[in-house]
């Protein structure tokens, strides 16, 4: 065998040792984190999913509370019927919980975490909405990802992607009533009033 050849076959075998080197660390790395990976994939698909809601959407409304401060609510979405008020809550692991309790538990492994009650402020949130809007049909939900489990049961307005009415999922803007596609074009122009605000504030 001639040094040529010789040397192209060490050539060879270095690249496959390089590519396995390489591959068993990709491996490694997916295992390590695995469940870190399993998770962010179900955020994803829990925020992809939020994304279908309704026929439009609009993201992160300052509203005035009404009592000198604001809320910036997380998502509205337009339906036939309604205006959905929707707050995400990135919250993992067994959740106990109930609609007039003041606090709830989130249990992950061995160890709880109380918190408070969401529903309170959203409550709070669709109040702060209707100073905007009268008295237009809202409607406010908390959806949770993939990841919360309620081994106890729900209230009827904590969601997650499996439990989404697939009618919300496939509303269009078609045939919405009118007092609340009003309502929507009154949000839609406070949101592009503030977003004005905001940018002059800043140039200034």
């Amino acid at each position: 065998m001639d040094i040529k050849a010789l040397l192209n076959q060490l050539d060879l075998k270095s690249e496959i040792i390089v590519i396995a080197i390489i591959a068993v660390a990709v491996m490694l790395i997916l295992i390590i984190n695995r469940r870190r990976i399993a998770i962010g994939l179900r955020e994803w698909r829990t925020r992809r999913c939020l994304n279908r809601i309704g026929g439009a959407q609009i993201r992160n409304l300052v509203c005035a509370d009404g009592l000198d401060g604001f809320y910036t609510i997380d998502r509205l979405a337009l339906t036939r019927d309604a205006i959905l008020l929707i707050t995400y809550k990135p919250y993992g692991g067994n959740i106990y919980c109930a609609e007039r309790i003041s606090e709830w538990t989130q249990v992950i492994g061995q160890k709880s975490f109380k918190f408070e009650n969401p529903l309170f402020e959203l409550e709070n949130q669709l109040t702060a909405l209707r100073l905007l809007v009268g008295n237009a049909p809202l409607r406010g939900y908390l959806c949770f990802s993939n990841n919360a489990l309620f081994p106890k049961g729900r209230p009827d307005s904590v969601l997650n992607p499996v439990t989404i009415p697939e009618t919300l999922l496939t509303e269009d803007c078609e045939s919405v009533k009118a007092e609340v596609q009003a309502a929507w074009d009154l949000l839609v122009m406070h949101q592009k009033e503030a977003s004005l605000t905001r940018h002059v504030s800043v140039k200034t």
